[in-house]
């Protein structure tokens, strides 16, 4: 049909327009317009990656190292997303984000109270690391840590620790209240340490 001519035919020139200023530019990627990327070679994207419209992408250099963003294949980032990073984020295939969610390696320093937090600059976190198949719930914030396989991040947490595999975790500060168990091949609440509350 001559609509999906039309479309392959846009995707082929938008693939050749975009590709030379990216790190990697899998095949078949979606960017919904209008979007913003800063330090677009640091940024490596798998196929089949679809950025949804209004999200904002910062990969920011500083004289020590370079960064790097990577994206695996088949994730989606959702409606105004905030992704910033100036080490490394690591988001893994498949994984979905939802809108309006923050994910950084960094934050601003504040610690002198005779400037602006503005001038202060920013100080790093620790590396962010999403598994592969996780799902990251609307609002949700996630600074400088690594969340696991198949996880879910309820909407509006704060993700500040680190977050196992096939696990739930939901509030601000973010704690798991649910987890994967293979013996019983369930979903099954947990206490607040994160172990299983019936054992």
């Amino acid at each position: 049909m001559i609509h999906f001519r039309i479309r392959d035919l846009i995707s082929v020139l938008f693939y050749r327009l975009l590709a030379p200023f990216f790190g990697t530019f899998g095949r078949r990627v979606r960017i919904v317009f209008p979007l913003r990327i800063w330090g677009a070679r640091h940024f490596h994207l798998g196929d089949d990656v679809t950025l949804q419209y209004g999200a904002y992408i910062a990969v920011l250099r500083d004289h020590e190292r370079n960064p790097r963003l990577e994206i695996g294949q088949g994730t989606m980032v959702g409606n105004h997303a905030h992704i910033v990073c100036t080490q490394h984020v690591a988001i893994g295939t498949r994984v979905l984000i939802a809108d309006r969610v923050f994910i950084s390696d960094n934050g601003h320093e504040y610690r002198d109270p005779s400037r602006a937090i503005l001038d202060q600059g920013q100080y790093r976190m620790g590396l962010v690391a999403i598994g592969d198949g996780s799902w990251i719930g609307e609002n949700a914030v996630i600074l400088g840590c690594r969340i696991g396989r198949n996880c879910v991040i309820g909407a509006n947490s704060v993700v500040t620790r680190d977050i196992p595999d096939f696990c739930v975790a939901i509030g601000s500060p973010a704690r798991i209240v649910r987890r994967y168990h293979p013996a019983t091949d369930s979903w099954r609440p947990t206490d607040r340490s994160g172990q299983f509350a019936d054992e």
